[in-house]
């Protein structure tokens, strides 16, 4: 199911999608080599699900955070860089957080993926669950690109399960080294996964209740405020920048949403 997307002109005809995908179905994939047990299927429910477990302390005083990627699709290092600490500001996590990378094999399907395979290679690699006091989030970096891509519209990421992101890097790849014009990497991976990471936050309105009307309506589960890191076309609107700082943040309605759910 997808829940939301957005186009916006890049260059010249190139425009970038962005959709949102938490269906049900999701949660039914299995690998008979590694059995489904009660800890790793906490980590399979439906987007949104997991808003207040990563935002506070009440179950979870840790997250530890595993970056997947086939080789050749590692994020940049400064991408790597910046993820502990846009984590550290918002989420009461007293006991730390950890950032693993994890080296995968290639995986045997071929691209493009639908959201079934991106579950199914999931399913097969990842390796960190909740555990203990610990939440486990997974962030694959795929190899290839969405099947969701369509002419000249490109799917950029997705959150699409209650700690689960894809970020396309095989697209962010493509589109630094094909663009007519320099376009910063980091830039758009860090925009890009900050703005997923707030959907499995519970933003806009998925999981995270709204202390104030700002969801824009027609872009649901989006903020309406055109500064904020969840207004719904963040990543095309910094295009044109090369400066990580220009990368929008919360604003404060989406701040004061996360505070009353248990964030910082």
């Amino acid at each position: 199911m997808i829940y939301n997307k957005y186009t916006k002109a890049l260059i010249t005809t190139i425009l970038v999608v962005v959709l949102f995908t938490g269906c049900k179905d999701d949660n039914e994939s299995s690998n008979p080599d590694n059995p489904d047990t009660e800890e790793n299927m906490a980590n399979k429910q439906p987007l949104g699900t997991s808003a207040n477990d990563l935002l506070s302390v009440d179950n979870f005083s840790s997250l530890r955070v595993e970056l997947a990627y086939p080789d050749g699709y590692r994020p940049t290092q400064n991408t790597i860089d910046l993820i502990e600490g846009f984590l550290q500001e918002r989420l009461n996590k007293p006991d730390g957080i950890t950032i693993v990378e994890n080296l995968i094999e290639t995986p045997s399907q071929p691209g493009p993926y639908d959201i079934n395979e991106i579950v199914a290679i999931e399913d097969e690699y990842r390796t960190i669950f909740n555990n203990g006091d610990e939440i486990g989030v997974w962030i694959f970096f795929s190899g290839e690109e969405s099947s969701s891509n369509s002419g000249n519209s490109v799917v950029l990421g997705s959150a699409y399960r209650n700690t689960s992101i894809v970020i396309f890097e095989r697209t962010f790849i493509e589109l630094a080294n094909n663009s007519p014009t320099p376009i910063n990497r980091s830039l758009i991976e860090t925009s890009t996964l900050r703005h997923e990471f707030g959907h499995i936050l519970g933003l806009v309105n998925v999981g995270t209740p709204l202390t104030s009307d700002h969801e824009d309506q027609v872009n649901t589960r989006h903020c309406n405020v055109e500064e904020c890191l969840m207004y719904f076309e963040t990543v095309t609107n910094i295009f044109n920048t090369s400066n990580i700082g220009s990368i929008p943040d919360f604003d404060p309605l989406c701040i004061a949403d996360m505070q009353a759910n248990g964030g910082l």
